[in-house]
């Protein structure tokens, strides 16, 4: 080859050119290529721009390019936890996340995330601080919270669902108080007052029966806020008498219960009614018009002459007496009518009769008492002087002077026959002279109707003090030892059977062992010419019920104490004899003068003796009752525990626990009222003391009475 060829050195120098050119391109581009790489190295940017402390821009730096978790601590490093929170939801740190979301107040992504995590308590409670209470009522109800779901519910408006939970809770009464609210906005008052009663809100249930036209739904609500007698004439102007007449005797308005019962036919009670009321002469009539002359006759022979109806009802004894044949008596009754401010022709007829009937029964010495009273008013020639002519034959000499002689007609101030403005004393004294037998001389003619004269030698002095229900009682004196003392005779049929005439007499003498200052004491007992009896104690005071204003709290503390510590000792004095009093009431508890409490009547008691081998009859007050003595149960001294349980109820509240509607079912069943509704002013340590005390079961009360006061005494304070 001819290097000396122009052509070929040119071709040379150009490879030579191209070669190196080419080798510098690439090394160029090489170059060029590892800046870039190293520009784009993955964080580059970001530390770059934390180089030059832009951390917002490195936080979206980083976000972008896919670092959540370091994008995440820069915006936390920011404060900007909402974005910190998210970023880490990005980078599935969820605890983190759900943390910071709460932080920054975002709850409903941080319930999202807390739900995520399976932690249902912090998803409520984030559902409940974002307010998305329907989540959170669903959520509640899912984990068994059903308060709060209920509560939740009633926010959102599902009142129906909140209805359900709290009923399926054991909250009735929150839930008829909820429902009860959304029927009064219905308007639909008689379902909306049936769930106030539910939920105890009387006076709110009284509104609501009033606009629905209730009327005897509004008196049984008007009874449980203690109205009674507004509630007993409510029930009565809707026809509903025997509720009435149940109501008004429970306070004590007999003659407005009588005439209720009367209206249901129930004759019997509106009698014991207007006994208690006092209307003799009401109840012979009803007792006569029944036909139950002999029982029409006992009344009307007790009649006093200083009361209203003394003539009327005397006169009706007197033919009552003549009907039955009993012509004795009709001449001794008709005889006592000869000192009643009556006027004389109708005083004369009256004597004429007694004259007449005295004389068929050949009483020739109470007849020639009467004759002497009728000459004053028989008038020259007239009939009745005829017939005193004709009858004097018959009669025995005038009373020597030397014998008692028989009452004189007084004058008036013009001389004349007449009445003294004392006729009553003298009435009451031709009452006990001539409707009685006759006990001779002195006191013994002051017995009343019914007592044996046997007794009078030993006792006299009479003073009526009442009648209950099986037993007429009096103050007398006793001639023998100079004390007053209290007797009661049974009434004729209260004790109807041998069997429990000895069962009186003999719980009577057991009675009379108990020897403790707060048990009447009693003296002497026994049964003459076919009437039982027993003398007692005489105690200068009142009943407990003269203490316990019906609607009425006790207030005084101390005296509510005093009063059971000594009730408490006089019935553990008994229930460690053995005897049970099986009446406890406080009609059955004195209250002396000075402050001395006295247990009294006994003769309702049974023993705890099983040798003696008598059934026992039912006994007690039915408001006093304990379940075991109205179904048939063994009875022993817990009864009296139940009773003196129900005497606490009374003196803590003012009411009854058990006063309306069938009693007996109440005791046996019905949980005993919560005293505190009756009287705010009690706490829970009330209601533990009546709740036990009244326990349908006798094993779940105190042991003994004397507990019950110890825990009376606590509750006030007033521990010894």
């Amino acid at each position: 080859m001819d290097t000396s060829d122009p052509r070929l050195i040119s071709y040379s120098l150009l490879a030579v050119v191209v070669v190196a050119g080419t080798w510098a391109i690439r090394h160029m581009m090489a170059r060029f290529s590892a800046e870039a790489a190293e520009r784009n190295k993955p964080g580059a940017d970001v530390q770059a721009a934390l180089a030059r402390g832009d951390v917002a821009h490195a936080a979206r730096l980083a976000s972008d390019g896919g670092d959540h978790e370091q994008a995440a601590r820069l915006f936390e490093r920011l404060g900007r936890l909402g974005d910190a929170a998210r970023s880490y939801r990005q980078a599935k740190n969820i605890d983190r996340a759900a943390d910071l979301f709460e932080q920054a107040k975002e709850y409903a992504a941080a319930a999202v995330c807390y739900k995520r995590l399976g932690n249902a308590s912090a998803q409520l409670r984030m559902l409940q601080a974002g307010k998305d209470w329907a989540g959170a009522a669903e959520l509640a109800e899912q984990t068994n919270d059903l308060a709060l779901a209920a509560d939740l519910y009633q926010r959102t408006g599902q009142h129906d669902k909140a209805i359900a939970l709290l009923r399926k809770l054991g909250k009735p009464q929150a839930a008829a108080k909820l429902q009860a609210g959304l029927l009064e906005a219905q308007q639909h008052w008689a379902q909306a007052a049936e769930q106030w009663q539910v939920a105890a809100e009387w006076q709110r249930a009284l509104a609501c029966v009033e606009k629905a036209g209730d009327v005897t739904g509004s008196a049984a609500i008007l009874v449980r806020l203690g109205r009674v007698e507004e509630a007993a004439e409510r029930y009565a102007a809707a026809g509903a008498h025997g509720e009435a007449a149940q109501l008004f005797e429970s306070i004590g308005l007999y003659r407005k219960a009588a005439l209720n019962h009367q209206r249901v036919s129930n004759v019997e009670r509106a009698i014991h009614c207007l006994t208690l009321e006092g209307d003799k002469l009401t109840v012979v009539k009803l007792r006569t018009a029944l036909g139950q002359t002999d029982e029409a006759l006992r009344v009307a022979l007790s009649v006093d002459p200083s009361e209203a109806a003394y003539v009327e009802i005397t006169t009706m004894a007197a033919h009552l007496a003549v009907d039955k044949g009993d012509k004795a008596l009709a001449g001794r009754t008709f005889a006592a009518l000869l000192q009643a401010p009556l006027p004389e022709a109708e005083r004369a007829a009256h004597g004429r009769q007694a004259l007449e009937l005295l004389l068929e029964v050949n009483d020739a010495m109470r007849a020639r008492q009467v004759f002497d009273k009728l000459l004053p008013l028989a008038q020259p020639a007239s009939d009745l002087a005829l017939f005193l002519r004709s009858t004097e034959p018959k009669l025995p000499s005038p009373t020597p002077p030397s014998s008692r002689p028989p009452p004189q007609r007084p004058k008036n101030e013009a001389g004349t026959p007449g009445l003294r403005r004392d006729a009553a004393a003298e009435t009451a004294a031709a009452v006990a002279e001539y409707t009685l037998d006759d006990f001779g001389e002195g006191d013994e003619g002051q017995w009343p109707n019914g007592v044996p004269p046997s007794l009078a030698s030993r006792y006299g002095g009479l003073d009526r003090l009442g009648q209950g229900g099986n037993g007429v009682v009096y103050k007398a004196t006793d001639k023998l030892l100079g004390r007053q003392v209290v007797l009661k005779f049974m009434l004729e049929g209260s004790m109807p059977t041998d069997m429990q005439r000895k069962y009186f007499l003999r719980e009577v003498k057991l009675a009379a062992q108990l020897n403790h200052p707060n048990v009447v004491h009693i003296y002497d007992m026994g049964e003459s010419e076919g009437v039982l009896w027993y003398a007692m104690e005489f105690v200068a005071g009142k009943s407990l019920t003269s203490y316990l204003q019906f609607g009425c709290p006790v207030e005084d503390a101390k005296w509510v104490c005093s009063i059971l510590d000594q009730f408490a000792a006089a019935l553990d004095c008994a229930h460690q004899a053995g005897l049970v009093h099986r009446d406890i009431k406080p009609d059955n508890v004195l209250v002396a003068n000075d402050g001395a409490v006295k247990l009294l009547d006994f003769g309702l008691a049974r023993v705890r003796d099983e040798g003696f081998g008598e059934l026992s009859v039912l006994a007690g007050t039915p408001y006093y009752m304990a379940p075991e003595q109205l179904d048939g149960s063994a009875v022993d001294h817990r009864a009296d525990l139940y009773a003196l349980g129900v005497v606490v109820f009374r003196m803590f509240t003012g009411y009854l626990p058990f006063s309306e509607g069938n009693v007996f079912v109440a005791h046996a069943v019905e949980p005993v009222p919560d005293p505190r509704k009756l009287n705010p002013k009690l706490d829970e340590r009330a209601v533990r003391i009546v709740n036990k005390a009244m326990a349908k079961k006798p094993k779940d009360r105190y042991a003994t009475a004397k507990e019950l006061a110890e825990d009376v005494r606590a509750m006030c304070g007033l521990g010894k």
